[in-house]
């Protein structure tokens, strides 16, 4: 008796060959007495039964798929099997609203749409400990027999669903100025070839997209299917653009705001963007006052928009015609000027006098120049320093590499090398005994002394002082470079010098008492500029607190010169607000600008700069192609999908993103001719308050009725993605 009791539900195992060459002729034995049968009774629900040639659920037959024909490994049965078991887990919860969405999604994202689920599906439960090509695998295969399914129960169905998924993917790409034919300007029949021409191989491109993403098996396949779907794909892009043409033309007539007119709707197509955006003219109008008001006149409409308004400019601004130069020129020259900008920004905020901070720096260094220099001039008729003291310190190699560049100074000043150095009485000559050829009464030779250096050559007052002012620029040398270590080091060496001069020659004290006080401004200005090359702002801080509070003006000057500095030498182009985001230069600002009012306004001009940037990247090129696919509010639908996704809800994800396909085919594209592109670029490059705010009374027309959206010449050709030729069995390798 068989101890089985589902052997009845179980694919009868396939019988050995035999060796008996006469076992066709032999009579067959009688059967042995059957035993009794026992009635287990139906299979327990949930079960998986195989049949002949499909599987299904015990209580569920209608959910069934067929097995994979060739299976070496045992992989795609076991795919196939777990996505069988989950469907059946799920068949309640789902809903015909979910399974519905599957062909939508599909339509929508070029046959993609599962291959991209299976992969974040299978990214979450490999970093919850899973295996990733095992739950990809079970996720693709649980989307195959859903979408098989729903192709059997609705053929109908489904497949408008495919090719309502494939026409709101194409207005999306359309709308965003990302195909072909939309970015080409509709002239009606004067233009009617070339447009077909581009539609033709716009759907030809779809149409392998699709097929190439909706084959299953390797490249080889893959790409059969692809240039199967071609030929098809290319004549239905092609009579698109005609029929298109057609359909605007029809639809325009009863949607007043719909018109044809290109200044009508290139306003019409802003204050739809507007209406996204949840922005109105009036508040686009107030932030360019308020630019103006801050002296930043080059703030423009656009740099106050939003997304929507600022991707129907990237719009114009990819359309052959003027307003592609004029919109790119224009946002070119102006990101040229933002280094000067910003510089004048810092000179505001930082209190720098004058022109600019250079030009106070300057008159600074200057004044206390003139004001010193006759007590210098006095202190170097002083005789020539000399000691100990100063034959170590002209044996340091700081010292010698300053003397070098100070006969360079002074040879590019016509100094005389007298002013220098001057020729004294060595202390310790170099004394030599010579044989004179002279013998004394004992016979023995004479000697006689030769002195050969009797005197050696040392720095005058003037000498000191020019190595001293080498050393000084040493020391900020040092630490412009970062080497903190030999700056102290040298600049140790440099004030020992300075203090034992002050003794030995007390005029050139008296100087340097003078130039003391100037000197002092001119550090204060060197620390303002190496506050700004400090390392961190707790650095830059210790530098300031030995400065009184009435003299940190000179340190803000300094500051405001080298970030000038640092700005000039930035390329040509580059976003120069970016070196004011970093927390260092954060706190660095917060040293140097300590009034709140003058912080904030100087904030609020970079990020009027930041706006521009990020309008100018929008406008020319810079947005990502997930901007150019979706708008703000389908952000929502796409968060909540992945959200579903990640926590295992696979069906529910895939009826959301077919919500997300139906919100991007409500907000389809509108066309852009060549003068409606003017015109909006015109719009965006405002300045003008009042040219902004005209723009009033459309918004409320538009906020007050609710509009179908236009179609473009690339409409057509977006529907190429949703037929797929081939079937399920085929697929599976049956």
């Amino acid at each position: 008796m068989d101890n089985d009791p589902w052997a009845a539900f179980r694919v009868p195992a396939t019988p050995e060959p035999s060796d008996d060459p006469w076992a066709a002729y032999r009579i067959p034995a009688e059967p042995a007495a059957s035993a009794p049968v026992t009635d287990y009774g139906a299979p327990p629900p949930g079960e998986i039964i195989h049949g002949a040639d499909r599987s299904y659920i015990s209580d569920q037959p209608q959910i069934s798929t067929v097995r994979p024909a060739e299976d070496p490994t045992g992989a795609a049965t076991a795919a196939t099997m777990n996505a069988l078991k989950l469907r059946g887990q799920n068949e309640d919860t789902l809903g015909a609203v979910a399974r519905n969405a599957i062909p939508l999604t599909q339509g929508a994202t070029f046959n993609t749409g599962d291959e991209l689920i299976s992969a974040i599906f299978g990214g979450f439960k490999a970093l919850t400990g899973g295996d990733f090509g095992q739950s990809f695998d079970t996720a693709q295969e649980f989307q195959r027999q859903e979408l098989d399914r729903q192709r059997t129960e609705h053929p109908i169905g489904s497949a408008v669903g495919e090719v309502a998924g494939g026409v709101s993917s194409g207005l999306g790409l359309a709308g965003k100025g990302m195909t072909l034919v939309g970015n080409m300007a509709n002239e009606g029949l004067r233009n009617l070839l070339p447009r077909v021409l581009a539609g033709g191989a716009e759907g030809a491109a779809y149409g392998g997209l699709t097929g190439f993403a909706g084959a299953d098996g390797g490249v080889d396949n893959r790409t059969d299917q692809a240039a199967r779907n071609l030929p098809l794909a290319a004549g239905l892009g092609a009579a698109a653009v005609p029929a298109t043409d057609l359909v605007s033309l029809i639809f325009g007539r009863f949607s007043p705001l719909l018109t044809r007119d290109p200044v009508a709707r290139g306003d019409e197509m802003l204050v739809r963007s507007m209406a996204r955006d949840e922005q109105t003219p009036e508040q686009i109008a107030q932030a360019v006052e308020a630019a103006q008001a801050a002296g930043q006149s080059e703030y423009r409409a656009v740099d106050a928009a939003g997304r929507n308004s600022q991707r129907v400019g990237a719009m114009a601004a990819k359309t052959p015609g003027p307003a592609r130069n004029d919109i790119s020129q224009t946002l070119a020259a102006r990101q040229q000027e933002q280094g000067q900008r910003i510089g004048s920004y810092v000179d505001d905020a930082l209190g720098a006098q004058g022109p600019d901070a250079y030009a106070t720096e300057q008159g600074i260094v200057n004044a206390r120049r003139t004001a010193a220099q006759p007590l210098y001039d006095e202190a170097y008729k002083a005789p020539a320093p000399q000691g100990a003291f100063y034959d170590e310190t002209l044996g340091r190699q700081s010292v010698q590499d300053a003397i070098r560049s100070a006969e360079k100074v002074a040879a590019e000043k016509q100094i005389p090398i007298s002013d220098m150095f001057t020729e004294v009485p060595n202390p310790n000559p170099t004394k030599t005994q010579v044989l004179t050829g002279l013998v004394d009464p004992n016979g023995n030779p004479i000697m006689r002394t030769e002195v050969s250096d009797e005197t050696i050559r040392v720095p005058t007052v003037r000498g000191w002082d020019l190595i001293k002012r080498e050393l000084d620029a040493k020391v900020n040398q040092l630490y412009k470079a970062g080497d903190t270590t030999a700056a102290e080091a040298v600049k140790e060496t440099r004030n020992a010098l300075r203090g034992q001069l002050s003794t030995d020659v007390p005029k050139y004290g008296e100087a340097l008492a003078k130039y003391a006080d100037d000197s002092t401004s001119l550090e204060a200005i060197q620390t303002g500029r190496d506050l700004i090359n400090a390392r961190n702002a707790d650095e830059a801080k210790a530098s300031m607190r030995d400065i009184p509070e009435n003299k940190r003006d000179l340190p803000r000057i300094g500051a405001a010169r080298e970030i000038g500095v640092k700005l000039e030498n930035q390329r040509a182009g580059q976003d120069k607000t970016l070196s004011f985001d970093t927390p260092n230069m954060q706190g660095k600002l917060d040293v140097l600008v300590d009034d709140p009012l003058v912080r904030a306004i100087f904030n609020q001009r970079l990020m009027r700069e930041r706006d521009m940037v990020r309008a100018g990247r929008a406008l020319t090129g810079g947005s990502s192609t997930y901007e150019n696919l979706v708008d703000g509010q389908a952000v929502g639908d796409a968060g909540s999908a992945l959200t579903a996704l990640l926590s295992g809800n696979i069906m529910r994800a895939a009826g959301l993103a077919g919500g997300h396909a139906l919100g991007a085919l409500s907000r389809a594209a509108t066309g852009m001719n060549e003068e409606t592109a003017t015109h909006v670029g015109q719009r965006l490059l405002s300045n003008d308050p009042q040219e902004i705010r005209s723009l009033a009374d459309l918004f409320r027309q538009v906020q007050d009725h609710v509009h179908a959206p236009s179609l473009t010449p690339a409409v057509g050709s977006a529907g190429l993605n949703a037929p797929r030729t081939g079937n399920s069995d085929d697929r599976r390798g049956r």
